[in-house]
């Protein structure tokens, strides 16, 4: 069986107007450009590095915009929808014997308050989140170790360049779902081992792998 680890704003949670709400309220105090939502989808193909730049905020600051922005989502997250289809998925893969944990820059509080929300919490064996924004692959490797999967058994399943950076990072495939917070063409140029435009495709990549 495989084990899918997998982000959680973007690929489980449809969860992007929120934070660009909540950022966009805090942009006046942390000193940064706020986010047009006419500009939403050209943002998209942006990776992380130049988000940052776009929005002008000092580097100094985004560990306590982080830490601003989790807090806020704890009184969002249980109106939070999943992303289309996902929670069928979920449960398919779960049934199917698969192994899914959650990898995430957000805290585990909000993640388990949305998987309860939903009723998916028997789904998962393992949460882990918090740390920076590109703090994933570190996450990633410690989950490996910690419940001793095998890398060539183990997938990440995200919505961003930087899940695909941390996959390798991690030395594990990556998988890139296209209806999160990166374009198309941004996680094609990344390269990931495959890109997915339906979360159906997600039960065909386990049976490949599967053998």
């Amino acid at each position: 069986m495989i084990t899918f680890l997998f982000d959680f704003d973007g690929t489980l949670a449809d969860s992007l107007l929120t934070i660009v709400e909540i950022t966009n309220r805090l942009a006046p105090e942390f000193g940064y450009r706020p986010t047009p939502l006419e500009e939403l989808d050209a943002l998209k193909g942006y990776s992380t590095r130049q988000l940052i730049r776009y929005s002008g905020i000092s580097l100094l600051k985004i560990p306590a915009l982080l830490r601003r922005l989790r807090v806020e989502l704890k009184s969002y997250d249980p109106t939070i929808a999943p992303c289309a289809g996902m929670p069928a998925v979920i449960r398919q893969l779960h049934a199917q014997n698969h192994a899914l944990a959650v990898i995430t820059s957000n805290t585990p509080e909000v993640v388990y308050a949305f998987l309860a929300a939903h009723s998916l919490e028997h789904c998962f064996f393992s949460v882990d989140g918090g740390g920076t924004l590109f703090g994933k692959g570190r996450l990633i490797v410690k989950c490996l170790e910690r419940h001793r999967l095998v890398p060539a058994e183990t997938v990440y399943v995200g919505d961003e360049v930087r899940d695909i950076q941390a996959a390798r990072f991690a030395g594990i495939q990556s998988i890139s779902v296209t209806w999160g917070f990166n374009s198309r063409e941004a996680l094609a140029a990344a390269q990931p081992d495959w890109l997915v435009d339906d979360p159906e495709t997600l039960p065909a990549i386990a049976r490949s792998l599967s053998g």
